[in-house]
């Protein structure tokens, strides 16, 4: 004789509680998911910075001094060149694209639209927001800014960091490794090329209701107005963007900080709680403070 059972399925209850199982797997699980991907980007972005780190050096090593910070011809005349994203193209394996640059024009020119026009993943940040320039649409900006020096109060002189004559964009710190139409080499970091900051980020969203102002990657600047590929070290990292465009604040969208570059090629992920003094003495490069960045 044969006994055929009766196939017993899922009960509600049971059902029900094998979801929230899932379900509770899950939340568990994203966070950490999260984390990964995030520490991936994170990674991206540090490689970019050490990219850039080998190309100021080997650029050096080159022409014995690093790159204008930014730069305008004055025959022909013209008043918004190129910065120094320009100039290292060739450094970072860039330079079929650096071969479209015509330096007779200015950046928005029509012989440099192919130029100009370029998306480079070299200086975009991967946590970044943004990849377009709010000054114009049809081009790229980057999120890796040359770190022009400090403003405000040396901490160990007690005086005042040099600066020059406030434009409507506000002062250039002469502090620092770069400069407007003007060069700079490892000789002047007295300070030590590992606590001189010589890039950093600025890859947010902005927290003040202003648009972040980004530029155009392969803009450069004016005498005495601004720089568009460098900022100051004017205010603590991650904070409002509401003060002038050369002093925009260092950010990232990496949990916690941003990251540096230092002159010495290697990176630095630098905390938003970090003691400003420490942050300022970074930016320094003959300033003779202390410097600590853990």
């Amino acid at each position: 004789m044969e006994f055929r059972g009766t196939r017993r399925g899922f009960t509600l209850v049971e059902l029900l509680v094998v979801i929230a199982i899932i379900g509770v797997l899950v939340a568990m699980l994203l966070p950490a998911v999260q984390a990964a991907r995030e520490a991936a980007r994170r990674s991206s972005c540090s490689n970019n910075l050490k990219q850039l780190g080998l190309a100021l050096h080997n650029y050096h090593d080159t022409y014995k001094s690093f790159p204008y910070g930014s730069r305008n011809n004055t025959a022909p005349a013209k008043t918004d060149l190129m910065g120094w994203t320009v100039s290292v193209l060739p450094f970072i394996e860039q330079g079929n694209i650096y071969d479209l640059m015509n330096t007779s024009f200015n950046w928005s020119e029509a012989p440099n639209v192919q130029f100009a026009t370029q998306r480079m993943e070299a200086y975009l940040c991967p946590s970044g927001p943004e990849v377009k320039a709010d000054d114009n649409a049809n081009y790229f900006t980057t999120h890796y800014y040359g770190v022009m020096g400090p403003t405000g109060v040396n901490p160990q002189s007690l005086t005042n960091y040099p600066e020059n004559t406030s434009g409507s964009h506000g002062g250039f710190s002469q502090a620092g490794i770069w400069y407007h139409n003007d060069v700079r080499g490892f000789n002047n970091i007295i300070d030590g090329t590992s606590n001189t900051f010589a890039f950093g980020e600025i890859s947010w969203t902005d927290r003040g209701g202003n648009p972040t102002r980004y530029r155009v990657w392969t803009r450069g600047g004016r005498v005495n107005d601004f720089m568009a590929p460098c900022k100051n070290v004017a205010n603590q990292i991650n904070t409002d963007q509401t003060g002038l465009f050369n002093d925009m604040s260092y950010g990232s969208q990496h949990p916690g900080g941003c990251q540096f570059g230092l002159a010495d090629g290697s990176v630095r992920f630098v905390s938003e709680t970090i003691d400003y003094n420490m942050l300022l003495s970074a930016a320094s490069m003959s300033g003779g403070e202390t410097v600590k960045l853990d």
